[in-house]
């Protein structure tokens, strides 16, 4: 016997696909890709099922698809999983049965996502240059490098510096010169002490050592089978507990003929682990590559825009190793396990230009905490899961931030009539700095506490 569906059920299996979700990915500052798509487990993760556009060319990518109510994993790819992201398991993203970690989504009714950076799962860190002091700089001019701040490693490591690496390094012009306001490490072809290959790698281990802030050298990378070039990072505690226990933070790597940079922690937690990420460029140019470190986690940046975070936890010993100070490094590296041997069509020499290097680092003492001419009651103070305003006159647009102790930026909301109230549940105990912006003026600063 047929059976047929009644116009309610009719109206209700229809409805459960016609739930449009627009998923929205904003790319600015990224080159070197073509399209980005959103792949999940609506797809079948198909690679580019469902590809997004930029109808406004304003940099944020868009796509709506049709979905059924339900829960979902998701995550954005771009050029038919040629890239894609490698997210932490963060606010807004899970860990799934094979150890990926994807974003989350609950579908219930017709809704538009709030925009996500590429990488993060986290909202997207707001970079805020006037508010990020500049502490330390290494401009390269003058015709050498300041040994007051940069040495030399010198020779092969004994093993190829752990990666089975082919070059000498030297402290020879030849390999490191500093020029015309930049600093150029050059690998050449060339029998040096029983190695075929020399370059160079500077450190400012013991001389310049720091811990938190916004780093970032503008740099442009050499392109070709068997060449590495990196700016990084190594733990000041490298000499007495070694690696990987002192930890690494790789701002940038580059290897071979790859159309993508990566960022990239390393740390010990019983053994060597590691975690990290890459991310779409155009070679052959100068970049700005960049990390924001602080007590929670390390946001690697290309161009300004962040593309990946890994935060600290006490589980797996990162809250111990990344929470002491660091020193830089900037080196080529020939051959090695990850790029591969050079081959015939790699040229020497091969340059890795550096412009400069800057370290700004985020000091809430130096924000202004008076309220002039401010009627505005922040309540209670100190506060516990909520944070409240009495009602004042909003006019245009008025908006909050709040930083926590170090400077950082952790919560950023428009005001409105309706709502003079923040939820701070998710918040740590400490000390916060609430600024009340109306356009471009500050009309209320206030620090204050969070407590059980």
């Amino acid at each position: 016997m047929k059976q047929f569906l009644t116009p309610i059920a009719i109206l209700l299996a229809t409805n459960l696909l016609a739930i449009n979700v627009t998923f929205r990915l904003n790319m600015n500052g990224l080159q070197g890709f073509g399209t980005p798509e959103v792949n999940g487990t609506f797809n079948n993760w198909c690679g580019n099922c469902n590809s997004m556009s930029d109808a406004n060319n304003d940099g944020i990518w868009e796509a709506t698809l049709n979905l059924p109510a339900g829960n979902y994993e998701y995550k954005f790819s771009y050029d038919s999983w040629s890239g894609q992201e490698n997210l932490s398991a963060t606010t807004g993203c899970s860990v799934t049965n094979g150890n990926f970690t994807n974003r989350t989504l609950n579908v219930q009714s017709d809704v538009v996502l709030p925009i996500v950076c590429w990488g993060l799962c986290s909202e997207c860190l707001q970079l805020e240059p006037e508010t990020w002091p500049l502490t330390w700089s290494e401009e390269f001019d003058g015709n050498e490098l300041n040994p007051e701040t940069w040495s030399y490693n010198i020779g092969t490591g004994a093993s190829g510096w752990g990666n089975n690496e082919l070059q000498y390094y030297t402290n020879a012009p030849e390999n490191a010169l500093v020029s015309n306001g930049s600093l150029k490490i050059t690998a050449r072809n060339e029998s040096i002490n029983g190695s075929n290959y020399s370059s160079s790698r500077i450190i400012t281990n013991n001389l310049f050592e720091f811990q938190y802030g916004r780093v970032e050298a503008r740099i442009k990378v050499p392109m070709g089978q068997g060449l590495w070039p990196a700016f990084w990072m190594l733990g000041g505690n490298f000499e007495t507990v070694s690696w990987p226990q002192c930890g690494e933070i790789d701002i940038m790597e580059h290897i071979n003929n790859e159309q993508v940079i990566s960022g990239t922690v390393h740390w010990n937690n019983n053994n060597h682990d590691y975690k990290g990420s890459s991310v779409p460029f155009t070679p052959n140019d100068f970049h700005l590559y960049g990390i924001v470190w602080d007590q929670e986690s390390v946001v690697f940046t290309l161009d300004n825009h962040p593309y990946f975070e890994f935060p600290f936890v006490a589980n797996n010993n990162t809250e111990q190793i990344f929470r002491n100070p660091f020193f830089l490094i900037l080196n080529v590296a020939v051959g090695g396990n990850w790029p591969g041997n050079p081959d015939g069509s790699t040229v020497f020499p091969a340059v890795m230009e550096v412009d400069y290097i800057r370290l700004y680092q985020n000091d809430v003492s130096k924000l202004n905490d008076d309220q002039t001419e401010s009627d505005i009651v922040l309540y209670p103070n100190p506060f516990q899961n909520t944070l409240n305003f009495s009602q004042f006159d909003l006019s245009g647009d008025t908006h909050i931030e709040v930083r926590d102790f170090t400077g950082k930026l952790i919560h950023y909301s428009t005001l409105n009539q309706l709502n003079y109230s923040v939820n701070t549940e998710s918040w740590n105990e400490g000390i916060y700095h609430v600024s009340i912006v109306s356009g471009s003026s500050k009309i209320f600063n206030c620090r204050t506490i969070k407590s059980n």
